[in-house]
């Protein structure tokens, strides 16, 4: 009886063999900077290999019902974390798992579907729809007020220095459409071997062949002309400045008014030791203050904890950039609005600029569609979400002779403002990050990853300062240049050699990948249309 159960378990998930796929999806986005994961996003280059081959040619239902099976136990593999948002609430982490993950599910479904669909009509094609279309899906997570291009599955690839280079002219989405390409790629080999066997001679001129041979010819000479972008050596000395960063690990959920001078001290204690090494610049973290500093600062009735943050900056000489609350009042309705801001503190100890966050995070720091739904607004507030307004544009810090691009939380991963500053002429960029709340290295490690590409994108630095972390120094190729450990508390000094920057093609021209990408579905849409207008005639 158990060899009768234990077969038909197996041959249960032999069935199911898609499932792989969830396995190779978390596999594909270390968790842990450590040496031997580094080769693990490797995986990324055939994780959907086993959905690809189990869909083709099933019933339209059934290629549903598999893609919906895979996103929603790969991307809760992926993205549980995010229910630690809820944690210090009841229930809190199953509520948001359970909303959270079925709609990211949705929409790795529509790729998987879609694609399928179009494959089917389009044969040749089959190699270009998916990830065309995976592109185009993804661009689309990228606009809006719900926009959350969090882990493109271009990403994953982070610690392959060379072949990231490409990224300097198509951008993330490039990465990507190549690693789904070979996904693709591969699938149909398998396929197409699964049916007529491994008679090379035979079939060394099959069309999957050739898919697959063009494919790592590409990604083979992107990563030969990565290597040789890499090596190009700066002008030394001429041209660098020092940066210092500190780490507290404050607890996000702790009360701030009962605990913010303890805090000041852990600021303060970890900075003077940073100033020690005579660092050109400050960053603490976002949140490193949740005082309204810039505000009371303009209106002259600064209280004894912003009088000390400044007067650290004044005492020390050192710029400082530091999370805050801004004020932004509405004169109309007699009432003050609060936004999560960014202060860039001279070092004569006076507020030289300010910038306020422009993507927000949905329903933790602000809810848009208030009006419509109340009763959400309400969940998020008893989670512990903030009620923040948005600002309206970018805002170009300057210091110790460079322009530089503040960048608040998750904004290190909105590709279009960080281009949009490097175009404004931002030297480099510091993002303020709080991610305490996550309690978990893989929520910090994924925004890491995420960032990381800017900085190859736009060809300059990337200073990353976290109260958990990640707290590190990325150069205009990508590499890590310094760091300390994960929820630690510490400082981290750095220098950055500015005759490295370069300048890219993808700061110029932009998103060229998802453009023809989308010009390519759209074309294959049209022509579906069209032949059911005309089979719709002849009836």
């Amino acid at each position: 009886m158990n060899a009768l159960r234990n077969s038909k378990i197996g041959a249960a998930i032999v069935k199911r063999y898609y499932l792989l796929t969830c396995a190779l999806m978390w596999l594909s986005f270390p968790t842990y900077d450590v040496w031997f994961l580094k080769a693990f996003p490797a995986f990324a280059w055939f994780a959907f290999v086993p959905l690809i081959v189990y869909v083709r040619d099933r019933e339209p239902r059934e290629v549903f019902r598999a893609s919906l099976v895979t996103g929603i136990f790969g991307i809760t593999l992926l993205y549980n974390w995010i229910g630690q948002f809820g944690s210090k609430v009841p229930g809190g982490y199953i509520v948001i798992l359970s909303v959270l993950m079925p709609v990211l599910a949705l929409i790795f479904t529509s790729k998987i579907w879609l694609a399928e669909m179009l494959a089917r009509r389009f044969p040749a094609l089959r190699w270009a729809i998916l990830p065309a279309l995976w592109v185009v899906v993804d661009g689309i997570q990228s606009v809006g007020h719900l926009a959350f291009p969090w882990t493109y599955w271009g990403h994953s690839q982070y610690t392959f220095t060379s072949f990231i280079q490409i990224s300097a002219v198509t951008g993330i989405f490039g990465i990507t459409f190549l690693v789904i390409a070979a996904n693709t790629a591969i699938a149909d080999l398998v396929t197409v071997l699964g049916k007529h066997g491994w008679r090379f001679r035979e079939q060394v001129r099959s069309a999957e062949y050739v898919c697959v041979a063009v494919i790592a010819a590409i990604v083979l000479l992107s990563c030969a002309w990565g290597a040789l972008r890499v090596h190009v050596p700066g002008d030394g000395d001429r041209d660098k400045i020092r940066v210092a960063m500190v780490q507290t690990c404050i607890d996000p959920w702790e009360e701030w008014h009962l605990n913010r001078f303890d805090y000041l001290r852990e600021l303060k204690r970890w900075s003077m030791r940073a100033i020690e090494e005579k660092p050109d610049l400050l960053v603490w973290s976002e949140s490193a203050t949740l005082e309204l500093i810039s505000y009371n600062f303009a209106m002259n009735r600064l209280n004894p904890f912003e009088k000390e943050v400044l007067s650290l900056a004044k005492k020390s000489g050192t710029p400082l950039v530091t999370g805050e609350i801004g004020v932004l009042d509405d004169v109309v309705n007699r009432t003050m609005h609060f936004q999560n801001n960014a202060a860039l503190i001279g070092a004569e100890g006076t507020v030289l600029q300010t910038y306020s966050k422009i993507h927000l995070v949905p329903f933790g720091e602000w809810f848009p569609y208030e009006a419509l739904f109340p009763w959400i607004k309400q969940i998020s507030n008893d989670f512990g979400g903030s009620n923040f307004v948005p600002g309206y544009a970018p805002v170009v810090f300057g210091a110790v002779g460079k322009k530089f691009a503040p960048l608040i939380c998750y904004e290190g991963i909105f590709f279009r403002l960080c281009r949009e500053y490097r175009r404004r002429g931002a030297d480099f960029f510091v993002n303020i990050i709080n991610l305490g709340w996550t309690d978990t290295y893989r929520g910090h490690m994924q925004g890491f990853a995420c960032a990381t590409f800017r900085s190859v994108e736009n060809g300059i630095w990337f200073v990353s300062a976290g109260n958990s972390g990640l707290t590190a120094v990325v150069d205009p190729f990508g590499r890590i240049t310094a760091s300390i450990p994960l929820m630690e508390p510490g400082f981290l000094v750095a220098d950055m050699d500015f005759s490295m920057n370069r300048d890219t093609m993808y700061s110029r021209v932009g998103d060229i990948v998802l453009y023809l990408s989308l010009l390519l579905i759209v074309l294959l849409l049209a022509l579906v249309c069209v032949q059911r207008l005309r089979a719709r005639g002849s009836a």
